[in-house]
C-alpha cells in the first residue's frame, strides 16, 4: 500500500470514529453536514458537523454577542458550528502520515492534490459502505471537504458533488448560490 492510500484509510477510519463519537453523544440532534477542512496546503484535515440544533446554539451565541447573524448566515459556516473540531484528536494519529510525504510548504503541488483526494476518497468509501446512511437518511446529510480557498460556491459545490446524492445538495447549492449574489 502506498503513502497516499495509507493516509486515505487512515482519514477513513479517523472520520468513522469522529462521527460515531459525535452520534453517541448528541444521538437526538438532526445533523445536516458532516466534513474535512483543511488548508490550500493540504495539512491534515480537521472535522466538523453541522446540526439543526448546534445552529440555533450559534445563532443564540451571535445574538448574545450583539452580532445580528440569523440561521441562514451560519448553517453553512462550518466553523462557527459547536461541533466543529470535533474528533480532532482522533485525526491526530494521521499527522505523521502526512508529514512523511513532505512538508506541506515544500512538497510539489501533485502531493498536496493528491492528498486532497485521500481525504475526499475516505469520506467517500465510508458512503459507499452505507456508514452515512442510506434513502432520505442519506439525503438529509451534506459531506465535503473544504478549504479556505472555496470563497466562491462552485469550488465548494465541486467537491460536495463528488460525494453526495444529488437531492443531498438540494438547499446546500441554493443557499451557497444566494450567498453569493447576496
Amino acid at each position: 500500500m502506498d503513502e497516499i492510500a495509507r493516509i486515505r484509510s487512515a482519514i477513513r477510519e479517523a472520520a468513522c470514529a469522529a462521527w460515531t463519537a459525535l452520534r453517541d453523544e448528541r444521538p437526538s440532534e438532526d445533523f445536516y453536514y458532516f466534513g474535512l477542512w483543511t488548508t490550500t496546503l493540504a495539512h491534515r484535515p480537521v472535522p466538523t458537523a453541522c446540526s439543526i440544533q448546534g445552529l440555533q446554539r450559534a445563532v443564540d451565541d451571535a445574538r448574545r454577542q450583539g452580532l445580528p447573524l440569523g440561521e441562514d448566515d451560519l448553517r453553512w459556516s462550518v466553523n462557527d458550528s459547536p461541533y466543529d473540531q470535533f474528533g480532532d484528536e482522533l485525526f491526530a494519529g494521521i499527522e505523521p502520515l502526512f508529514d512523511a510525504v513532505g512538508d506541506a510548504y515544500d512538497r510539489p503541488h501533485e502531493v498536496n492534490q493528491a492528498l486532497l483526494e485521500a481525504m475526499i476518497g475516505g469520506l467517500a468509501d465510508l458512503d459507499a459502505e452505507g456508514f452515512f446512511g442510506t434513502g432520505l437518511e442519506r439525503e438529509s446529510l451534506v459531506l465535503n471537504v473544504t478549504l479556505p480557498a472555496h470563497e466562491r460556491p462552485a469550488d465548494a459545490l465541486e467537491s460536495a458533488r463528488r460525494l453526495n446524492p444529488p437531492r443531498a445538495l438540494v438547499r446546500y447549492a441554493a443557499d451557497l448560490v444566494s450567498a453569493e449574489r447576496g
